[in-house]
């Protein structure tokens, strides 16, 4: 089969266009194509990084309550792990076991290595609300008198600077724990008549609560 023989204008392109047709003359493109191809203007990017930005701004308080909300259920299951175990190791012919437990000596050594709290040295932040840092939403661990006993009957834990998204779920899953349940320093839960475990409500609780990163919660137990 014959071969039509390239014209001298052919030979010297180079070989991309020899061997594939290609056009080497650049078109002006429309400005219209730039948009179908999702560019934007700087006045366009501007627009919507602010809105973003205010969208972020506003949004904070309530990712943050709900962040908390999603917490609460693992802070509160790793408290009562501790309350029950620490009531197992008070068992003893002393009135007063708990005369010496210590934040730093048991609270912290046994929350060591938690995923839901902060735990350094001294300090156990409970991530519930507050800044973490000295008693501002932090953990605390204490002796403390229930029923007529003496002081170190009984110990307490106190949480510090807890949100109000917080309120009730982490009084209502210690309640099983806990003796006695304040909060704000007004009672939720109050041993009976025969210092007998009391009721709980879980409505007053909420009723109790403060909106914001305002409320300390306290559970005692023997």
């Amino acid at each position: 089969m014959h071969r039509p023989r390239p014209t001298p204008a052919a030979r010297r392109a180079p070989f991309h266009i020899r061997a594939f047709g290609l056009n080497t003359r650049m078109k002006r493109t429309n400005p219209s194509v730039y948009r179908q191809l999702g560019q934007f203007s700087l006045v366009e990017v501007a627009v919507v990084a602010g809105l973003l930005i205010l969208a972020v701004v506003f949004g904070v308080p309530a990712v943050n309550g709900f962040l908390i909300e999603m917490r609460v259920p693992y802070a509160a299951g790793e408290l009562q792990r501790f309350m029950a175990r620490t009531r197992v190791l008070g068992e003893s012919d002393t009135v007063t076991p708990y005369a010496n437990i210590s934040t730093a000596s048991n609270l912290v050594p046994s929350l060591q290595g938690s995923s839901v709290f902060r735990v350094s040295s001294t300090t156990v932040a409970h991530r519930l609300g507050g800044s973490g840092v000295g008693s501002n939403g932090t953990i605390t661990l204490a002796p403390a008198a229930l029923g007529g006993g003496a002081m170190g009957s009984a110990f307490s834990i106190t949480l510090t600077n807890v949100n109000t998204k917080a309120c009730p779920t982490l009084a209502s899953t210690l309640n099983s724990v806990a003796e006695t349940i304040s909060v704000n320093g007004s009672a939720a839960k109050t041993l009976g008549s025969n210092n007998e475990v009391g009721a709980y409500d879980p409505s007053t609780a909420q009723g109790l609560c403060e909106k914001g990163d305002s409320n300390t919660f306290v559970f005692a137990t023997r």
